[in-house]
């Protein structure tokens, strides 16, 4: 094994190779999981935080101390009612809650559970579908060689989820699952599959809440979807932690023939976030579309990484990014689109743009594209501006004041982008948090009718219809 750099040495020390095998041991892991661990372990310490010598000066946004965290196996007692009261409405179905690392509890509809969908922990998966799991573990779409986090999460996860739809079931109601932190004594260090079957249909809401705490705490995950021929997913993620947490996310999402998945993400908690996306598409005529939502004061620090990759002829890629920067905080948005030579008549489109309000505040945007067949439809922009003082003084003249003025103008920033995501309790739901966030308020998702007793009303349905390619391409 390779000399572990100087820089790692103190978190070296806090995740030892021992501690890997200890943790697995503790969960009754099967030999081969033991071993998969191991494994991720060597690329955890050999790999450098970023691998890409484009983005290797802007590794600092995302700096923090790993080693003031802790990773156990330990299951913690917790008290349901307590411990969820003010964030559930009692009305839930089709969820499973999460308290730090212990699943808490986990329910399905008798129609959902007949129709063979399951929701499940991992560690119960891993018992009932061990032969499943260990294809999807030996096949990962979030490799450790890709991503010293995603080796970090590969070899120290210490719970997860495991989502499935069988072939040709239809899901009306969307699944859920939420996570709460209430001061952790461990990091919560997550493994998440979804796998939807051929011609099957998956709505997935996942939800990070925290209830504060004075400690720092880590959340850090990989998700990996796999959309089956014909089948259509969409998820979303609303991250609303605390100002002490540390949030880690590599998400690998794969689309096969003709299949279809969307992700939205809503980022407006945690000190530091770093998100890394990518879409792998590996059927022809397979879609992927990504939202990337997020909004930042204080001294908040972001660090985002989308990637679409073409791998098939006539699939269709986009992913798009808004954000709103206050106060000391800062953002870097990565992307790059991929097109290889076999993927004739694709078509890929990546955008970032940010608005920022204070003068301290910062924001850098780096899209890339790699395109490897002149028979493609392919382009990429960002900008990042300062609120338009016109914006502003139109909306004086009219009566509002200086701050309500702004209110409107980052709501309406952030709406040609809101208004695409598909699921619409993720929609309308971001709008009130959004919203709720520069009134200095920690607002949960909620749905519809949660919606109209607070606010007493719902969100605009102004989807957009245009194609984003007949006005935006470059290569053909």
């Amino acid at each position: 094994m390779s000399a572990i750099p100087e820089v790692y040495q103190s978190a070296m020390g806090a995740f030892g190779e021992e501690s890997v095998a200890a943790l697995s041991k503790s969960l009754a892991e099967p030999g081969w999981l033991t071993d998969s661990r191991l494994k991720s372990y060597q690329s955890f310490v050999s790999l450098p935080l970023e691998k890409n010598p484009l983005y290797t000066k802007y590794v600092s946004i995302a700096g923090f101390d790993l080693s003031q965290f802790r990773v156990s196996g330990e299951a913690q007692e917790i008290d349901f009612r307590e411990f969820f009261s003010g964030f559930l409405t009692g009305k839930e179905s089709n969820i499973l809650l999460q308290g730090n690392r212990t699943e808490v509890h986990s329910e399905l509809e008798d129609s959902v559970r007949s129709s063979g969908v399951e929701l499940l922990p991992l560690h119960s998966a891993l018992v009932r579908h061990e032969l499943l799991l260990k294809s999807l573990f030996e096949g990962r779409l979030v490799a450790s060689e890709g991503d010293r986090y995603a080796a970090f999460v590969n070899a120290f996860f210490n719970c997860g989820t495991f989502v499935y739809v069988p072939k040709g079931v239809i899901m009306d109601k969307p699944l859920r699952r939420m996570l709460l932190t209430s001061a952790p004594d461990t990091a919560v260090v997550e493994q998440n599959f979804i796998l939807a079957e051929e011609g099957s249909k998956l709505v997935f809401l996942e939800e990070l809440y925290s209830k504060g705490s004075a400690a720092p705490s880590l959340v850090a995950s990989t998700l990996e979807v796999r959309s089956k021929p014909g089948s259509h997913v969409d998820l979303s993620s609303v991250q609303l932690l605390d100002g002490q947490a540390v949030h880690l996310s590599n998400r690998a999402i794969e689309t096969e023939n003709d299949s279809k998945a969307t992700a939205s993400s809503v980022s407006l908690g945690a000190s530091v976030s770093r998100s890394r996306t990518n879409f792998l598409l590996n059927g022809r005529g397979s879609v992927a579309e990504g939202f990337e939502i997020f909004f930042t004061d204080g001294k908040q620090r972001y660090d985002f990484e989308t990637n679409l990759v073409h791998n098939s002829p006539d699939s269709t890629g986009s992913t798009q990014a808004r954000g709103v920067l206050k106060g000391e905080s800062q953002s870097i948005f990565k992307g790059m689109i991929r097109i290889v030579h076999a993927a004739k008549n694709s078509r890929s489109y990546l955008a970032h743009h940010a608005m920022i309000l204070d003068r301290s505040a910062k924001s850098d945007g780096i899209p890339g594209l790699e395109i490897d067949n002149n028979e493609v439809r392919a382009t990429h922009s960002a900008s990042v501006a300062q609120i338009d003082e016109e914006q502003l003084f139109y909306l004086m003249a009219r009566g509002l004041d200086l701050d309500e003025s702004k209110r409107t103008v980052v709501l309406g920033f952030f709406e040609p982008v809101l208004s695409r995501v598909p699921i619409e309790q993720t929609r309308e739901g971001a709008r009130f948090m959004i919203e709720g966030k520069w009134q200095g308020q920690n607002r949960r998702l909620v749905d519809r009718e949660a919606l109209l007793g607070e606010t007493g009303e719902s969100g605009p349905e102004v989807k957009q219809t245009e194609d984003i390619f007949e006005r935006h391409y470059k290569y053909r």
